[in-house]
C-alpha cells in the first residue's frame, strides 16, 4: 500500500502534535506517524486511587507563552491552574538538613542580600564570593562554556555545589561540567554580557512597581495529558496513525518515501522529523552520513520518576513548599523530591499527600537497573529522615524513561549549526524536538510550529 501526502510528520510526542496542529490550522493535509501505541511522548497523566500522577513533565513555564497560548487555542484556558502561590519554598539538602532557599534567589542567583546573609545554607566566605558577581567583569572571550565553569566563575565554588549543580544542571538531569550554559540557560549569558553580571541583570529586570507576583508555572486540572488529548481532538483522526514506525527514509528529486515497519510506504513532498536525535539519526544517515553523525552525537540519559502517596498524619514535615533538591555530596541517589500535592491542587485525595522523587540522569547512570520495588524503597528510605515519613506509602508508582532526557552539552549550538547547514542540501526535510535547538515544553512547541511553517517553503 502507498499513501501520498504533502507533509509527513514522524513522531507523535508534543513536538509532532504541535507541528500537526500548525499544519491543520493552515489547512495543509498531513499524516502523523507514531511508532508506539499512544501519542504524547513523555507527557502522560493518570489517576490512581484518587492520586493524579504525571509520568513526565508536570509544568508549563509562564514566562515562555507558547504552551499557554496553545492551551487556549485548543479550548483549555479554563483548565489552567497555577502553582501554589502561598507555599513556594524550595529546600536544599545540605549537611543532612533541609535549608530553605533564601528569598530573592532567581535561577540560583541572589537578588536580595539580607536573606542571603541570614541563610545557613552558605558559609560567610561563600556569601561574599557570590556578592563578588557585582564587581567581576563580564567574560569577553568567545566560545561555549559549561554550567559549572560559568557558575564557578561568576558566583564561586560553593554556589555551584549547593545550587548550580543540583538546581540548574538538575533541571536537565545532567552533569554541570558537561552541559552548555549557552544552550540551556542563554538568559544568564545574555545578562552577563548586557549588564556586566548576573545580580545586576536580574535587578534591572525586576518590575519597578510592587505588583503581586504572577505565577511562574501552570499545569492543567487533570494534568498535562489534557493538552495531548485536546490536540488529538482538534486533529483529523484519520491523519493520526499510532504503531506506524518508520524504518527507512528515502529521497528522490521529487519527494520523500517513508518505508514503514508494516511494509507500507508514505510519499510526501516534505518530512518533519519530530524525534529524539538518536532516533532521527538512523533515518537521516541514509540521506547524509555526516548529518546522521552529528545527530548521533547528541547524548540522552535515563531517569525515573517515583511517586509515593501517604496519609497526611504519616508525614511530619509541613511540606510547605514545592520540594527539595539534593547536593551531590550528600551521597543520596534521590536527586530531588517534589511535594506534588502542595505544588498543585487536586493531586492527592483529602487527608493525603503525594511526593515525587527523581532518580538517574547523568548523576546516576545505573539507577534504572534496579526493579520498581527497590526504587520506591530507595526514595522512601532516603526521604524518611528528611521529611519525617513514619509509615510505608499507601501508593507507589515508578515511571521509567530510558534514554529520554537530552543533554545539550558544550559545543551543542555549533553542532546544531553544522547540522542545519547539511540539511540545506535536502530541502523539504525539517527536524524539531527537545534536545535539538530547545528543551522544555513551551520552547519545543514553538520550535515545532516554526518547523511546520518551514516545511511548507
Amino acid at each position: 500500500m502507498r499513501e501520498d501526502v504533502p507533509i509527513a510528520i514522524v513522531g507523535g510526542g508534543i513536538a509532532g502534535l504541535a507541528a500537526a496542529f500548525e499544519l491543520s490550522s493552515r489547512g495543509v493535509p498531513f499524516v502523523l506517524l507514531e511508532a508506539g501505541p499512544r501519542f504524547g511522548g513523555v507527557i502522560r497523566s493518570e489517576r490512581v486511587d484518587g492520586f493524579l500522577l504525571e509520568a513526565g513533565p508536570d509544568t508549563l513555564l509562564a514566562q515562555k507563552p507558547e504552551a499557554l497560548r496553545l492551551c487556549r487555542e485548543v479550548g483549555l484556558e479554563g483548565r489552567l491552574v497555577p502553582t501554589n502561590p502561598e507555599q513556594r519554598t524550595l529546600y536544599v539538602v545540605h549537611g543532612k538538613r533541609l535549608h530553605p532557599l533564601p528569598d530573592g534567589m532567581v535561577l540560583g542567583v541572589p537578588t536580595r542580600l539580607g536573606p542571603l546573609a541570614r541563610s545557613a545554607l552558605f558559609t560567610w566566605p561563600g556569601k561574599l564570593r557570590m556578592a563578588c558577581d557585582l564587581i567581576i567583569p563580564a567574560r569577553r572571550a568567545g566560545g561555549d562554556e559549561s554550567i559549572a565553569s560559568f557558575f564557578r566563575r561568576r558566583l564561586g565554588r560553593e554556589a555551584l555545589e549547593r545550587l548550580g549543580g543540583p538546581f540548574l544542571a538538575g533541571i536537565h538531569a545532567g552533569d554541570p561540567d558537561r552541559l552548555s550554559i549557552q544552550a540551556t540557560f542563554p538568559r544568564l549569558v545574555d545578562m552577563e554580557q548586557r549588564h556586566g553580571g548576573l545580580i545586576r541583570g536580574l535587578l534591572a529586570a525586576r518590575p519597578r512597581t510592587a505588583a503581586p507576583a504572577a505565577p511562574t508555572f501552570y499545569s492543567l486540572r487533570d494534568g498535562l495529558g489534557e493538552l495531548v488529548e485536546a490536540l488529538r481532538a482538534h486533529l483529523p483522526s484519520e491523519r493520526l496513525r499510532a504503531q506506524a514506525g518508520v524504518r527507512r527514509l528515502a529521497r528522490d528529486r521529487q519527494c520523500f518515501t517513508l518505508h514503514l515497519d508494516s511494509g507500507e510506504e508514505v510519499r510526501a513532498n516534505g518530512v518533519i522529523l519530530a524525534l529524539p536525535a538518536p532516533r532521527a539519526a538512523t533515518l537521516v544517515a541514509v540521506l547524509d552520513d555526516e548529518a546522521g553523525r552529528l545527530l548521533s552525537q547528541i547524548r540522552f540519559v535515563s531517569s525515573a520518576a517515583v511517586y509515593l502517596g501517604y496519609r497526611r498524619e504519616h508525614v511530619t514535615h509541613p511540606l510547605d513548599g514545592y520540594g527539595l533538591i539534593v547536593t551531590e555530596r550528600e551521597g543520596l541517589r534521590t536527586s530531588a523530591c517534589t511535594f506534588f500535592s502542595t505544588k498543585f491542587p487536586g493531586r492527592a485525595p483529602e487527608g493525603h499527600v503525594l511526593l515525587r522523587g527523581f532518580l538517574g540522569g547523568a548523576r546516576d547512570g545505573g539507577a534504572l537497573a534496579a526493579d520498581d520495588r527497590e526504587l520506591t524503597g530507595r526514595v522512601h528510605g532516603e526521604m524518611a529522615p528528611l521529611l519525617g515519613l513514619t509509615a510505608a506509602p499507601m501508593l507507589a508508582r515508578v515511571y521509567r524513561w530510558p534514554a529520554a532526557t537530552p543533554q545539550m552539552e558544550v559545543g551543542h549550538l555549533r553542532r546544531v549549526a553544522d547540522l542545519e547547514r547539511r540539511l540545506e542540501a535536502m530541502p523539504g526535510l525539517v527536524l524539531t524536538g527537545a534536545g535539538l535547538r530547545v528543551t522544555g515544553i513551551p520552547d519545543t512547541i514553538a520550535d515545532a510550529r516554526r518547523a511546520a511553517a518551514a516545511a511548507l517553503t
